[in-house]
């Protein structure tokens, strides 16, 4: 729902027609939901606010027991008094024009509320207009109730409220009074209430004379039930103190554990364990140093030179291939002697080539040596320095090669060890050394001793505590079960005709449904108190846990470790804060999507709340924010805050010559009107 425009016309101090334009700008990158009006009190802001609620409720708005008398005085009291006019006007009206959704359908409703005196007499007229004609799917005499539904009189409260209604919300004593009453409305329970309670008139109604068996048995469990539920009370706000005196001893306990660490007492309790851990600590370096020691018997001296070592295998290589050069050039030797030698014999010489003169046998044997040496069988061969065997060089080899990589990373490894373990040794004998004598620890280990104890003891009766809740809880259960039984008994006996029947089964549920319906948006209630409270405090751990009795409406904030936080302790801003959360908190709960009206919202908040309610609160409240103030509320320095979330703003300015309003657009902070709305 969406209000485009606000009408009035000879409203209070609003002379002739003037028309507020407004629709908040919905562009999902950047919106602006506020609509802000800026006046000095009388200047007609909370007219505004008065304009919206009589507009949609008429009488209602000013509470359910009204009488058309005082009605009819309030409305005259609102007709515009012009100082020149020797007649007093004898009419007004209001107007709103919005978007809302209906059976699925979205539409645009222009509402007009008119006031008319004749004498004495107040008539008032409602006209509903949908998408420019008049509303047929409902009938005219019930186009009131239709705008009536549109925001629940009960839930009014939680979108059109003022700075009073914040207060009450921060003030101790009537906060509990304003929850029941937003949480009422919120849930209709007054509509289930009275409900029940008329089926009860109803069955009493049909009661015989003669009380029957199963009509004492439904008084003997009602009263049975109420006693339990005394019981129930009682032991619940026991329970709550106790919970209270063991809060408070683990706060204590607490601080006597935190002097008991500034004296080192906490070292006592570790004696033994430090000592243990000294012991094993020390093991582990001898440990270490003797791994190191036969690290240095062995491969060690050598990894200090690496570079003599790569020398050396680098050499130790090179004569591995010099020694098999030589056994190469030897072979070739060998055979070229042996080709030599068959080639020179006589015989083989006869038997292949005859007629080869010795000389030509003797030039091809020194041409078949010459091909068949090497070239570097002629050179001088170089020397082997290390005249080694194939198998003590690659045992030499393997050597260096551990000692230039596996020898470097142990050695890296065990080093750090013991580095880390003198490090520990240094640390426990510290920790050693800071333990005090007993006599100056006793004190501080008494008291602590003392408080565990109470705690100890507060466990077991607050663990009691809660069985003894719980019994009464299933107790309880039993006789509500017993008293359905027996209402069911007596709608079943033959005297009682189907619709008591009806009616007293109806009760059975209504008596359910309101436990359960309760239950539930209470939890949520709960979380959502605690999420919006942070938010607005920018303090995420300060709020862990809301819990709301259900009989009382009373709230208990508990804070880290569900430590009691009590709302004494809240500074002033704070307090309205925590109400505004719980108002953000209710209209979330309700899951209705509707324009929100803050009347003078910032009471007595600091600049810093004010800066977190202008950041937080106010621009994501809804898809539309009314907001009517001061500019001592929002003056300049908040104007700036808010500026990007504002779609509309009006300057509300009161005319002592003409005694009226005169409207124009802007805020108060501009530094002059621009154009003048009013008509």
């Amino acid at each position: 729902m969406i209000f485009t425009r606000l009408t009035l016309t000879n409203f209070g101090v609003y002379r002739g027609r003037h028309e507020f334009a407004l629709r908040p700008q919905r562009d999902p990158t950047h919106p602006r939901p506020i609509i802000l009006f800026g006046g000095k009190n009388g200047a007609g802001k909370t007219t505004i606010l008065e304009a919206l609620r009589l507009c949609l409720y008429g009488r209602l708005a000013l509470g359910t027991r009204t009488r058309k008398t005082d009605y009819a005085t309030f409305i005259r009291q609102r007709l515009h008094r012009h100082p020149a006019q020797q007649v007093p006007l004898q009419s007004a009206q209001v107007g709103i024009l919005f978007e809302h959704v209906h059976a699925g359908v979205l539409s645009t409703y222009d509402a007009v509320r008119m006031w008319r005196f004749e004498g004495e007499a107040l008539h008032e007229t409602v006209s509903l207009y949908q998408n420019g004609t008049p509303l047929q799917t409902i009938a005219p005499e019930h186009w009131g109730d239709f705008l009536r539904d549109l925001i629940p009189p009960g839930l009014a409260d939680l979108f059109f409220f003022d700075g009073e209604q914040v207060q009450a919300l921060a003030d101790d004593d009537r906060e509990a009074e304003t929850l029941a009453a937003a949480v009422r409305g919120l849930l209709n329970l007054d509509v289930i209430d009275r409900l029940h309670a008329d089926l009860g008139v109803y069955l009493r109604q049909q009661e015989r004379q003669d009380q029957t068996q199963a009509e004492r048995d439904v008084e003997a469990a009602e009263q049975e039930l109420a006693r339990v539920r005394a019981q129930y009370q009682t032991s619940v706000q026991d329970r709550a103190q106790l919970q209270a005196r063991h809060d408070g001893v683990v706060h204590r306990l607490e601080q006597a554990r935190q002097a008991l660490i500034q004296e080192g007492g906490g070292f006592v309790q570790d004696r033994d364990v430090l000592l243990h851990r000294q012991q094993t600590v020390q093991s582990e370096i001898e440990r270490v140093t003797a791994a190191l020691r036969e690290l240095a018997a062995g491969l060690l001296p050598v990894a200090f030179a690496p570079q003599w070592c790569l020398r050396l295998q680098e050499r130790l290589h090179t004569e591995a291939a010099l020694e098999a050069a030589g056994h190469r050039t030897a072979a070739l030797r060998d055979q070229a002697a042996q080709v030599a030698l068959t080639l020179c014999d006589g015989a083989f010489q006869t038997q292949v080539a005859p007629a080869v003169t010795p000389q030509d046998w003797a030039r091809i044997v020194a041409a078949v040596q010459a091909v068949l040496t090497p070239p570097e069988a002629a050179a001088t061969t170089e020397p082997l320095r290390h005249p080694l065997a194939a198998r003590d060089r690659q045992h030499l080899l393997g050597w260096i090669a551990e000692a230039t990589t596996t020898v470097p990373e142990r050695l890296h490894t065990l080093t750090r060890q013991l580095e880390q373990l003198e490090q520990a040794q240094q640390n426990l004998e510290q920790a050693l050394s800071q333990i005090p004598s007993d006599g100056v620890a006793t004190p501080y280990l008494d008291t602590f001793r003392h408080l565990a104890a109470e705690q100890g003891r507060l466990d077991e009766q607050l663990a009691r505590a809660h069985q003894a809740v719980a019994h009464l809880e299933r107790h309880m259960a039993q006789v509500q079960r017993t008293s359905d039984a027996a209402v069911a008994r007596l709608a079943a006996m033959g005297a009682a005709d189907a619709r008591t029947t009806q009616a007293a089964t109806i009760q059975v549920v209504l008596r359910h449904y309101r436990e359960e319906l309760l239950t539930q948006k209470l939890a949520e209630l709960e979380q959502a108190i605690a999420d919006y409270f942070n938010l607005l405090c920018r303090k995420q751990t300060l709020v862990k846990e809301v819990h709301i009795d259900r009989q009382r409406f009373t709230v208990t904030l508990y804070g880290p470790n569900r430590m009691l936080l009590p709302k004494s302790d809240l500074s002033a801003g704070e307090k309205q804060l925590y109400a505004t959360a719980l108002l953000w908190a209710l209209r979330s709960v309700s899951g209705r999507s509707l324009p929100i009206i803050v009347d003078t919202p910032m009471g007595r908040l600091d600049r810093t709340h004010r800066e977190t309610l202008l950041t937080h609160f106010l621009p994501h409240a809804a898809q539309q924010v009314i907001i009517l103030s001061t500019d001592t509320e929002i003056d300049a320095h908040a104007y700036a805050h808010l500026r990007p979330a504002i779609a509309q703003t009006f300057r509300l300015s009161f005319d002592e010559e003409q005694g009226c309003t005169v409207v124009d657009q802007g805020y108060l902070t501009d530094p002059a009107p621009t154009v003048e709305v009013a008509a």
